[in-house]
């Protein structure tokens, strides 16, 4: 497998009401449609495991890609930004995100 030169995490909080729309959208097209953009490597949705007082749970997305460079491109997208946006509309109200990209600086592999 490729290594990663920078990465791409997606934490969001889903209300229960907004929760079936926001994972069927994730697992019928949306990753598979970001990781075939150039430059990306993988994807790994991770269960946080955590509720808010209002019930949301908690997720991250965390996307490996290539370089900066291809990142840039793809947050420069704007028609596919507004594709997206479009198609959260339905549970957008019961969504909140935080998103963070760097480059790796560091790489601590398990000894063998």
């Amino acid at each position: 497998m490729q290594e990663a030169g920078y990465f791409y995490v997606s934490k969001f909080w889903i209300a229960p009401a907004g929760k079936a729309a926001l994972m069927a959208w994730l697992d019928t097209g949306h990753v598979a449609e970001v990781v075939s953009q150039p430059g990306f490597l993988w994807c790994r949705q991770v269960d946080l495991r955590e509720k808010d007082a209002d019930g949301c749970e908690a997720y991250l997305m965390i996307y490996a890609l290539e370089s900066e460079a291809h990142f840039r491109r793809y947050r420069a997208d704007e028609q596919l930004a507004a594709k997206f946006a479009e198609q959260r509309k339905s549970f957008a109200h019961h969504l909140r995100m935080d998103r963070w990209d760097g480059p790796v600086v560091g790489v601590f592999d398990r000894a063998n």
